[in-house]
């Protein structure tokens, strides 16, 4: 037989020629159970059979990995099951998702509706006696008011997430200070224009925002009635209509604060005065009612009444977060807030005061203001509307609880609180 003729080992099967007569006798070292390694080849009857380490380990891998699908699919059978006996009308039911909280409330004012996870829109809103009474701050979940003059004119940011009020203004120019504080909220800001420390970083593209100066999608409009600046309207439709076509996101990032019911009736005091001495038409003061557990507004001694749907505007907690103000640097006369460190606090709420400190990140834009009380604990608000309002130190702040009128027994005779 010629070297042709020799058998030769490759993997597979693959007949070998040796005649059956010509084999040698198997010794007894070829009689041991595994007697081969893995790309050896051995011969068994009429075949030679190459066992190759890459083949065993890739059929090893592919059946563990059918294991795991089999595994993965009767896991969801039975949560899904187990969503059904529990009143769940769909696959993963109520159950949260890993890692998502659920959102059932508004994050801004503690309250229930339709959609808490809306990203909220913030509208610069005037204080000018000229637009009094002003629409949609009844509506708002959270409203911030600080000067844009040094200790005296303000204006204010009104946040919406859950209402949807069909008439807003006026709508006034923006400040950067007020972009700061809708970054926080992770709210997109409309306004009418802005302060060119304002326009700059909204052009530079820092913020996000629906101006009326390009008015997009006809998200604004005048009214006849007053005259310009101060006829410039809007409504929520008209807002989320434009932040849609911008293709902005929707869906709000932003945790919340936290919130609690309103405390017992037997718990609140008589009722208070709480007055923020802006100067002149901008002097603010609220009067708590027990029986609502609300502070009702006035404007420079004037009751606030909402004029789109003429309701007492009467935020639940009532928000005294000290800042400097002064002029920004350039030209305009423009002014600047320090709402961004930390300062003095006081929240009015439940008929009572809280004090501690307020802060907020001066580098990252998108953390909100915290609100601490002394001992460094976030405050839990009264759910409702968050009213929070920017005065120095320069102004004066003032809370006068009323005292208790006297109860009298059947005799007549007053008895002890």
């Amino acid at each position: 037989m010629t070297n042709e003729d020799a058998t030769k080992n490759v993997s597979g099967l693959k007949k070998k020629p040796t005649p059956t007569a010509n084999r040698p006798e198997q010794s007894a070292a070829d009689s041991r159970p595994w007697p081969f390694k893995f790309g050896e080849a051995v011969s068994l009857d009429e075949v030679t059979i190459t066992f190759n380490k890459k083949k065993v380990f890739i059929w090893t891998g592919a059946v563990i990995g059918a294991l795991v699908v089999i595994g993965l699919i009767v896991y969801l059978v039975l949560v899904a099951r187990l969503v059904q006996d529990s009143g769940g009308t769909d696959f993963l039911g109520s159950l949260p998702l890993s890692g998502d909280k659920q959102r059932t409330i508004s994050g801004l004012s503690g309250m229930a509706c339709e959609h808490p996870s809306r990203r909220p829109i913030a509208v610069m809103l005037a204080a000018d006696p000229i637009n009094r009474p002003v629409s949609g701050f009844s509506q708002a979940d959270m409203v911030w008011e600080l000067p844009v003059l040094a200790s005296n004119v303000t204006r204010l940011l009104a946040a919406y997430q859950c209402n949807e009020p069909t008439d807003i203004g006026s709508v006034r120019s923006a400040r950067h200070d007020y972009l700061f504080i809708a970054e926080g909220m992770d709210a997109i800001i409309a306004h009418w224009g802005g302060s060119y420390h304002a326009l700059n970083r909204i052009a530079a593209g820092e913020f996000k925002t629906i101006n009326a100066l390009t008015n997009p999608f006809k998200a604004y409009f005048r009214k006849t009635h007053l005259p310009a600046p101060y006829n410039g309207f809007t409504t929520y439709e008209r807002l989320w209509n434009a932040l849609e076509q911008l293709e902005y996101r929707v869906e709000t990032e932003f945790e919340g604060y936290d919130f609690k019911d309103d405390v017992a009736v037997t718990a609140r005091p008589a009722g208070g005065t709480l007055t923020i001495a802006w100067p002149g038409a901008f002097r603010v003061h609220y009067e708590y009612n027990p029986a609502t557990n609300r502070y009702e507004r006035f404007w420079a001694g004037v009751r606030q009444i909402d004029a789109a749907d003429g309701e007492q505007v009467a935020p639940s907690a009532v928000i005294i977060m000290r800042a400097t103000n002064g002029f920004a640097d350039g030209p305009g006369g423009y002014n600047e807030v320090g709402i961004e460190g930390t300062g003095r606090l006081e929240v009015y709420q439940d008929g009572g005061v809280i004090t501690g400190t307020w802060h907020k990140n001066e580098l990252r834009k998108t953390d909100p203001v915290q609100f601490l009380d002394e001992s460094g604990e976030e405050i839990t608000f009264t759910r409702g509307q968050l009213w929070v309002m920017t005065p120095s130190d320069t102004i004066e702040v003032t809370w006068e609880e009323l005292e208790a009128e006297p109860q009298l027994n059947p005799t007549g005779r007053a008895e002890p609180q």
